[in-house]
């Protein structure tokens, strides 16, 4: 499903919530809440032998984490002209490293998690929208 007019400004609305005060921040964030589960955290062979409460300020979840919200960023601001290629190239990175489809997707309920705490739960229905987007086109690398 394409996104509205109205689902592109509930996005670009929450995501100035979600994304700051800098990515490095929001993305520990995001991985943070990602990490929690031991099953998850072992498909990141680079977080794996880190105890979860040492994860917390850690540069390398702070690292991994900005460049990820790097890439959704250049996907949001491009709905409209150009921001699928950020996806493709990170999909034929995910490709490269075996990562599939399916991890890739637990991303969505931790930013869905976030939309709630950052009081955005009214955008959660664009994000749907945007995530199936964002799935799509990261097929498409596949």
């Amino acid at each position: 499903m394409g996104l509205t007019s109205e689902d592109k400004k509930a996005v670009l609305d929450s995501w100035a919530k979600m994304s700051g005060p800098t990515f490095q921040d929001a993305g520990e964030k995001v991985f943070l809440l990602l990490l929690k589960t031991d099953s998850t955290k072992a498909l990141f062979p680079k977080f794996r032998d880190i105890p979860y409460d040492q994860l917390a300020g850690h540069p390398d979840v702070r690292d991994h984490g900005g460049k990820v919200m790097q890439v959704l960023d250049d996907f949001i601001k491009g709905l409209d002209n150009g921001g699928d290629g950020a996806v493709q190239k990170v999909g034929l990175l995910h490709k490269g490293v075996g990562v599939t489809h399916d991890n890739i997707n637990l991303m969505k309920p931790v930013l869905m998690t976030l939309l709630g705490e950052l009081g955005c739960s009214s955008a959660a229905g664009a994000w749907e929208n945007l995530w199936a987007r964002f799935m799509d086109v990261h097929r498409t690398c596949y």
